[in-house]
């Protein structure tokens, strides 16, 4: 005769294989037939990227258009002088007072000429908020917009003009870089500011300027261009302010292009952020649901071990995951996680705010909700499980 506990789990048993009876006709291993025309018209409904892209369709169209109207305009030679940039001007010959270069003008209300008086070089001048350096002898020179070598050449003609000196030695050293910056901010080894020294220099080129990624980092990179950058259609349909999505492994692998493609020209002004690494949700039939913190290099077989594996019922063959690329663009995907595991198919990378699923199989959810049962009924003093 049965006990009131023995009744008890009785019951609780078959429930639960009533449940497993009844939920199994919705899991994921039903209607097979209906499954080629869902997966087609979802194919038809993504974009034409890869399924591991996260970057949007918007993003990506927006960066292809911006780096190709940087790369087909004016290259910079190197860094052009702003306001607030601290220079070291050297003029060797002034400096002297002597030498070949020397060249003797005549004083107003003298007869002969005169010797110019020695004065020192122009060290340590700090550009003015109009552009403009004072010079002795030549007074006011615009700076702005130059290189050092161009501002060079323009303070040796001025001393020509003025009849300072017949072949000047002019060396314009940049001691402070102040104007024409990129921020590099977030998840890098050194996040600061950075000159643009370098002519043609990219985005993966100030990312590696800054150290590189640092070890919290994640995947996706934030650019918000200059407000001076050509904007583009794509840019206009988009909001301003809203930064470009970029997948940071594929930019730091990014072929050399000369700036075209997604690794575009940076500008002064811009503000590259690399943003760090979030969380991954992990539902369905794993052993341990839950969150879990997103590293670099995570991916979808590596998210579900995280998560204690996937269970005996479980569909390896239409692993789910639901991903959001921008405001208002989401992308949802299967994944056959034992092509995975065969290398017949990629494994696919896992960002921050992904949402993985793994859902039930018909074939197997009633063999498991059967073992579960028996488990469950089947005891050695009422507490020690027998399997």
């Amino acid at each position: 005769m049965l006990t009131y506990d023995g009744w008890f789990r009785l019951r609780r048993a078959a429930s639960m294989f009533a449940a497993v009876l009844l939920l199994a006709p919705f899991g994921s291993g039903c209607a097979p037939g209906a499954k080629p025309a869902a997966n087609a018209a979802r194919a038809q409904a993504a974009p034409a990227v890869s399924t591991g892209d996260l970057m949007s369709s918007q993003d990506r169209t927006r960066l292809e258009a911006l780096a190709a109207a940087r790369a087909n305009g004016p290259s910079d030679d190197g860094y052009r002088i702003g306001p607030d940039d601290l220079l070291d001007i050297r003029i060797p010959d002034v400096l002297d007072g002597q030498g070949a270069g020397l060249l003797n003008r005549p004083a107003p209300g003298t007869p002969g000429p005169v010797a110019v008086a020695a004065a020192p070089a122009a060290q340590g001048l700090r550009v003015s908020d109009r552009g403009d350096i004072t010079l002795p002898f030549i007074g006011q020179v615009h700076a702005e917009g130059l290189t050092g070598t161009e501002l060079e050449a323009e303070i040796a003609r001025r001393l020509v003009k003025e009849g300072i000196l017949r072949q000047p030695r002019v060396s314009v050293q940049i001691v402070e870089y102040r104007s024409r910056v990129v921020a590099v901010i977030g998840s890098v080894e050194r996040p600061g500011l950075y000159p643009l020294t370098r002519p043609r220099a990219t985005l993966a080129d100030m990312i590696w300027a800054a150290g590189g990624p640092a070890k919290e980092a994640g995947r996706v990179v934030e650019f918000a261009p200059a407000a001076d950058s050509a904007p583009s259609r794509a840019a206009e349909a988009a909001p301003a302010s809203a930064p470009i999505r970029v997948d940071v492994e594929l930019l730091l692998h990014a072929p050399v292009d000369h700036g075209q493609g997604i690794n575009a020209r940076v500008r002064p002004g811009d503000v590259i952020t690399v943003s760090p690494a979030g969380s991954v949700l992990v539902d369905g039939w794993v052993q341990k649901p839950g969150s879990y913190p997103v590293t670099r290099g995570l991916t979808l077989s590596g998210a579900i071990a995280a998560a204690g594996g996937d269970m005996f019922a479980s569909d390896r063959h239409h692993a789910a995951v639901k991903r959001t690329l921008g405001p208002g663009e989401e992308r949802s995907f299967t994944v056959d996680l034992d092509a995975v595991r065969e290398g017949r198919t990629a494994d696919v990378p896992i960002t921050d705010g992904d949402v993985v699923r793994v859902p039930a199989s018909t074939i197997r959810v009633i063999p498991w909700g059967a073992y579960s049962v028996i488990k469950d009924l089947v005891r050695v003093g009422g507490s020690v499980p027998l399997f």
